[in-house]
C-alpha cells in the first residue's frame, strides 16, 4: 500500500496528494460507471442547480477542505467539480435513484482489559489496488493518518490522530436525504478532533445532507462511542461499556426510514452469535469476529461473490491502549500487515 508523509496548508496537502496519486485518480474517475451518471446529471438545469447549492453550502462550512479537495483537483489535473461529485455521491444516488451498495462493518470492546476498534473496509474488488495511507501535518491542527481511495477526501474509511482520537466508518442508507453538507467533508472534520466530545460534536454538525455511522474512541479518554447520524439534525450516540458490533443498517434509530440489504442484516445476525455470552474480546477475538465467513451467501469477512458484490478490501485493528493501528490486507495475501502508531 502507497504512503505519503506530507505538510503544509490544506491547499498544499490537496496538491500534493492529488500530484503522488493523479494516475489512480484518473483511473478510477475514468473508469467509475457511477461518475459518468453524475456527469450526465450535472449538465441538467436541477443538476447543475443542485451542484450550486451543494457546494456553496459545504463551502461555507468547511473552506478548509473544499480548498484541499480543490488542491487535489489540480495536483490530478482534474476539474474541481469531478471531485466535488464524487465526494457527494452518496448523496446524489438518492436523487438519481441510483442503487447504493453497502460496505464496512465494526466491533467494538471497552472493558477492564482491552479497548479496541476492529474494522472491516468492504468496497468493490476495483478499488482495492488504488487505496493509500495519508500521514499529514497542518499547522494548529494534530497530525493525523488515514486510508484513502483515489479522489477522495481523507476520512471517510478509517483513520486517526496525534491527539489520541480515532475512528472508522460505516455506509448506511437513510431514504430521505436533504439539502446540506456532505458526509465526507463531515467526515474528514473528525481527523481535526482533539477530544472526544469534539469528535462526537463534529460528527453530529447539524444541517446534515445524509448520514453515516461512526466508531469513534479516544486513547487517552479511553472511551469509545458508536455515533449514527441522519440526515438534518438526528443522531444516537451509544457508550461502548462491553462488546459491539455494527454494519451497514441504523440499529439505534430504527424510527429512521432506511434502505437496509440483507447483507448488513445477515452480518449483524453472525457477529451476535459469535459473540453471545462474551463479556470481554481481544484482539485475536476481534480479528476472529471479522475474518468470519460461515455465512457463505453473506460473509462478515466479504468475497464478492453470490449475491454480495462487494469484497472486504483490509480489515483495520485500533488498539487505543497500546496506541497502534494495525491494517491488514484482505485481496493481496502477498503483502504483509501494517502497524502504525497513533
Amino acid at each position: 500500500m502507497e504512503q505519503i508523509d506530507i505538510s503544509g496548508t490544506y491547499e498544499e496537502i490537496g496538491l500534493a496528494i492529488g500530484e503522488r496519486f493523479a494516475g489512480q485518480i484518473n483511473r478510477f474517475l475514468d473508469a467509475y460507471p457511477f461518475m459518468q451518471k453524475l456527469l450526465a446529471y450535472h449538465q441538467t438545469a436541477v443538476g447543475q442547480a443542485r451542484y450550486r447549492q451543494y457546494r456553496d453550502i459545504n463551502r461555507r462550512r468547511y473552506p478548509d477542505y473544499v480548498a484541499e479537495l480543490a488542491g487535489i483537483a489540480a495536483g490530478a489535473g482534474r476539474p474541481f467539480h469531478h471531485l466535488f461529485l464524487v465526494n457527494m455521491r452518496g448523496e446524489y444516488r438518492d436523487y438519481m435513484r441510483e442503487h447504493a451498495l453497502f460496505g464496512c462493518s465494526d466491533c467494538a470492546v471497552l472493558t477492564a482489559n482491552h479497548a479496541l476498534i476492529g474494522h472491516n473496509e468492504d468496497g468493490d474488488v476495483a478499488l482495492a489496488d488504488t487505496a493509500y495511507l495519508v500521514r499529514a501535518k497542518i499547522p494548529g491542527q494534530p497530525a493525523f493518518t488515514a486510508f484513502s481511495y483515489p479522489g477522495f477526501l481523507c476520512g471517510n474509511a478509517f483513520g486517526g490522530n496525534s491527539a489520541g482520537i480515532c475512528f472508522s466508518v460505516d455506509n448506511v442508507r437513510p431514504r430521505h436525504i436533504e439539502m446540506g453538507v456532505g458526509r465526507h467533508f463531515v467526515a474528514r472534520s473528525l481527523l481535526a478532533a482533539t477530544s472526544l466530545d469534539d469528535a462526537i460534536a463534529r460528527a453530529t454538525v447539524p444541517g446534515r445532507a445524509g448520514g453515516f455511522s461512526y466508531t469513534i474512541g479516544s486513547a487517552d479518554e479511553r472511551r469509545v462511542v458508536v455515533v449514527e447520524t441522519a440526515p438534518g439534525n438526528r443522531h444516537h450516540i451509544r457508550e461502548i461499556d462491553g462488546v459491539y458490533y455494527h454494519a451497514n443498517h441504523y440499529l439505534d434509530m430504527e424510527e429512521t426510514e432506511q434502505f437496509v440489504d440483507t447483507s448488513s442484516r445477515e452480518r449483524v445476525k453472525r457477529a451476535g452469535e459469535l459473540m453471545h455470552g462474551k463479556v470481554d474480546l481481544d484482539e485475536a477475538d476481534v480479528l476472529a469476529i471479522l475474518s468470519d465467513c460461515a455465512n457463505k451467501s453473506f460473509p462478515i469477512c466479504r468475497t464478492a461473490a453470490g449475491d454480495d458484490p462487494l469484497a472486504t478490501i483490509c480489515t483495520a485493528v485500533f488498539d487505543l491502549d497500546r496506541r497502534y493501528l494495525q491494517i491488514i490486507p484482505r485481496l493481496a495475501s502477498s503483502v504483509d500487515p501494517i502497524t502504525l502508531f497513533f
